[in-house]
């Protein structure tokens, strides 16, 4: 069986804007943050859990602490979330996809337009629950803990309760 290794992609570069930088990290951060480091694996090509979960599990420091200090740095951590696309299976497949949607959005904020910010907020959210839904994946198919992971609206199931009825309500006092 082929092994995958990591192979760094990023290196120095010149600096972008400070704040544009610190904002696409903020904005990559908020939901679930991959690295940029990305895994070598010529050869098999397509889904495949067991080389999906090994990617991640081999980058999983990586995939937890993005370093977006330069400009040169973006568009590395956009292809690691593509290459890791291409071998997600199925059952993981559209939530990474939105998750690549999203920083793909994320990396075209022009600092200062508001119109350019809210579109990367509104995409980052959007994907609040396919970041938590791939968490609980890798948890429960590949054994790997990549969480927490933060957001804004509670995911996962609510308990809904029933508003009192007239039965269950004490006496009144007269």
């Amino acid at each position: 069986m082929r092994q995958c290794s990591p192979v760094s992609t990023v290196s120095p570069a010149r600096p972008r804007s400070g704040r544009t930088a610190r904002l696409v990290a903020r904005v990559i951060g908020g939901v679930l943050v991959v690295g940029t480091t990305v895994g070598a694996c010529g050869g098999d090509d397509g889904p495949s859990a067991e080389r999906f979960c090994g990617e991640v599990a081999a980058n999983k420091d990586a995939l937890t602490n993005p370093q977006l200090g330069f400009d040169d740095d973006i568009e590395p951590l956009l292809e690691l979330y593509r290459d890791i696309a291409d071998l997600a299976p199925l059952g993981v497949a559209d939530d990474w996809n939105q998750l690549v949607s999203a920083y793909e959005t994320a990396s075209t904020v022009v600092i200062g337009d508001q119109e350019s910010e809210q579109e990367a907020l509104t995409a980052i959210y959007s994907s609040e629950k396919s970041a938590a839904e791939v968490e609980a994946w890798l948890r429960a198919n590949c054994a790997v803990e990549i969480g927490p992971v933060f957001t804004i609206v509670p995911q996962g199931t609510v308990p809904v309760t029933a508003p009192p009825t007239e039965s269950s309500l004490p006496p009144s006092v007269p």
